[in-house]
């Protein structure tokens, strides 16, 4: 074989082994090509489940997604919002400033400020809610929720996607909800405004009533007879107490109730409170004792009258439930900060207590704790009930521990804001650091809450309940050069009473460097000439009030005497004949019963009064004559009670050399609210209808 012949061979070889393996390699391309037509073809069936599942999922949920060219202005959207809309797919309008148009006038305002807030970067979402008018005409709810998802380098937005979401029904059980709140709102607000209208026509003739019988009571009357008019008396007054719970409650539960803030003094609310009840108490046999952290400051700042209500209530509450023993009531300051100061108050009994299952009621709205006990109480179960909501209503929290038998104590924290412009140093450390003080009585309470008081002044304190005890006290305590610069001593003791203590040691000369403080009670007063014999030179009439307390122990330790024949803050009886300042009374009431009443009292007084039937006719007697007392109902034809104030206060401001009369608001309407109008008019004190004798007198007191 020629070499020529072998190159051609080995060339033919080369070329078939180069067609063998292109061979090869296309076959594999065609395997690779079927294996990716395989794979291509179960993505698109796995897309087009997921597409329908999708589909599904929008049309379910009543969902139609969007997409916005924001550039050109063109929506895309797929055919589920035809579909909720009732349009067909090439019926709805393509573009955003004419899908916009579609949007209900009252609805667009909102929505386009709300896009645009997203699209500004000032919401990272876009959402609203707005109506959509169908092809049928008809207005439907939806909710369109998106967000920009594609920028440019700059930020601005190019693209926008999101979804609608079909909401009529939510929106239609919304409003029936709202329709059916408001129409039950209106239901009780109509009970409370009748309960409010209703409550003046009842008042009117219970006035009648008490007021008659108050008379009556004045008239020389047989033991029997004056059981039965007591008996008149204190079954209207329980009514009226009872209603007056209600007409609250009714405030409350239709959301009328408004907290009014201002600067205000606890300790005057203690004091106010404390003193109110004091006459009450001693007609039961009971004792009041009264505490006021003086680490409280001087004023705080929050709705006095709610927090005197809710004393009130709790007071009302110990004095119905205690036969015998003592009602506490105290303010503990707990803490502070830069803007607030918190108060706990507590009103302790020893009365019937409550058991258990009366516990679990106790709070609760038109419920009485059902025990033997308590069955003989009058009242409507709802005392408790406002005093609740009201401290919810001030942001504060309330507890309650009693044993059945042993008493109850009621005890709530109020945060109030702090008034710093009033907080002063109180200057009773000042007086009392380090002034050694012994204090004899024997009540445990008693003689612990003037202990308190004391070390909170940064006085050293010593306390004794027996006589012969606080005497060896009181000879140590000289024959070590360390005496009491300060003794106080309880009147009542058994065995000796603490004038006789006081006489059996005035004339000892361990005791020259000691002063003698007297407390007592008001049923048991002392004569001038009784502490003078006894070496005392002042005398405390509990309960201690902390201004009371303050004024008694600076007199004593200064030596100042002030003859106890009664103080102003002491004596709320009316002044006798021969000291008694006839008034010149003007008495507005366009009601008969309550004229009869009123003018009938003032006559028994002895004080000259005249009538007007109604504000205007007061307004005028008022510009031609001078009183001293105008003796105004809130309530009457023509003019109403705040009104003529408001016209009188003008009449006084225009003659400068007039004296201003004292206007005292007598009405039936006992809401806090109401008495606060009262003050705002000009009224210088407020009594509510029916007005007790005692009421009317304290305000002629202080005229």
């Amino acid at each position: 074989m020629s070499e020529e012949m072998l190159k051609k061979i080995q060339k033919l070889e080369l070329e078939n082994q180069v067609v063998r393996l292109a061979s090869q390699q296309w076959e594999h391309l065609q395997k690779v090509y079927q294996e990716s037509i395989d794979r291509l073809q179960v993505i698109e069936r796995e897309l087009s489940s997921s597409h329908e599942r999708t589909d599904r999922a929008l049309f379910g949920g009543d969902l139609a997604w969007w997409d916005w060219d924001y550039k050109t202005g063109k929506i895309c959207f797929n055919e589920n919002r035809s579909r909720m809309l009732g349009f067909g797919v090439d019926e709805l309008p393509q573009t955003y400033t004419e899908i916009t148009r579609m949007i209900h006038p009252d609805d667009f305002e909102n929505t386009m400020t709300r896009l645009k807030r997203h699209i500004s970067g000032a919401y990272p979402n876009y959402e609203a809610e707005f109506r959509l008018k169908t092809k049928t005409g008809e207005w439907r709810w939806f909710f369109d929720k998106g967000k920009v998802v594609e920028t440019d380098i700059l930020g601005n937005p190019i693209r926008l996607a999101g979804v609608l979401i079909d909401i009529h029904e939510r929106k239609s059980i919304e409003n029936e909800l709202v329709l059916a709140r408001d129409a039950a709102v209106a239901e009780s607000n109509s009970k409370s405004n009748f309960l409010v209208s209703m409550s003046h026509d009842i008042y009117t003739p219970m006035a009648g009533v008490i007021g008659m019988a108050e008379i009556l009571k004045q008239s020389k009357l047989s033991q029997e007879q004056e059981e039965y008019l007591n008996i008149i008396v204190k079954s209207a007054t329980n009514l009226m107490s009872i209603l007056n719970d209600i007409i609250e409650f009714s405030k409350l539960e239709s959301g009328k109730l408004e907290l009014h803030e201002k600067p205000f003094s606890i300790h005057q609310v203690i004091e106010e409170v404390t003193g109110s009840f004091v006459d009450k108490a001693n007609e039961k046999g009971l004792e009041i004792l009264s505490f006021q952290d003086p680490n409280i400051p001087v004023e705080v700042a929050g709705d006095p009258v709610r927090l005197r209500q809710i004393l009130k209530r709790f007071m009302d509450n110990a004095l119905k439930f205690t036969d015998k023993g003592e009602i506490k009531i105290e303010a503990h300051f707990i803490s502070w900060d830069d803007e607030t100061v918190k108060v706990r108050f507590s009103v302790s009994d020893t009365g019937i207590g409550i058991t258990e299952a009366g516990m679990a009621k106790l709070f609760k709205s038109y419920a009485k704790v059902d025990s033997p006990e308590s069955k003989k109480y009058s009242g409507g179960g709802l005392g408790l009930a406002i005093a609740r909501r009201l401290i919810d209503r001030m942001n504060g929290h309330i507890t309650v521990d009693s044993n059945p038998g042993a008493g109850t104590t009621f005890t709530f924290t109020v945060v109030f804001e702090r008034y710093k412009e009033t907080e002063v140093t109180d200057p009773m450390r000042n007086i009392l650091q380090g002034i050694k003080v012994l204090i004899l009585d024997p009540n445990t309470n008693r003689r612990s809450i003037l202990a308190n008081y004391f070390v909170r002044w940064d006085a050293e304190v010593v306390e004794s309940a027996v006589p012969e005890d606080a005497l060896k006290l009181i000879q140590h305590r000289a024959e070590i050069n360390k005496p009491f610069d300060l003794i106080v001593v309880e009147h009542t003791m058994p065995g000796m009473n603490g004038l006789k203590f006081a006489s059996s040691i005035k004339h000892e000369t361990w005791l020259k460097k000691s002063k003698i403080l007297l407390t007592t009670s008001r049923q048991t007063a002392v004569s001038s000439a009784e502490l003078t014999s006894a070496g005392i030179l002042v005398a405390l009439v509990y309960p201690y009030t902390i201004s009371r307390l303050r004024n008694r122990i600076k007199e004593v330790l200064s030596q100042i005497r002030k003859s106890y024949s009664g103080e102003a803050d002491e004596v709320e009886a009316h002044l006798m004949e021969d000291q008694k300042k006839v008034l010149n009374i003007l008495l507005a009431e366009d009601n008969l019963i309550n004229q009869k009443v009123a003018l009938v009292t003032l006559e028994k007084i002895g004080h000259h009064a005249d009538l007007a039937e109604n504000g205007k006719i007061a307004v005028d007697m008022f510009t031609k004559k001078s009183y001293d007392l105008v003796l105004m109902d809130m309530f009457m034809p023509e003019m109403d009670g705040l009104e003529a104030t408001k016209q009188i206060r003008l009449i006084e401001a225009a003659d400068p050399g007039r004296n201003p009369a004292h206007i005292c608001a007598i009405t039936a309407n006992t809401s806090s609210e109401d008495e606060e109008k009262c003050y705002a008019a000009g009224m210088n004190s407020y009594i509510s209808k029916p007005f007790r004798l005692e009421e009317l007198v304290k305000i002629l007191n202080h005229i």
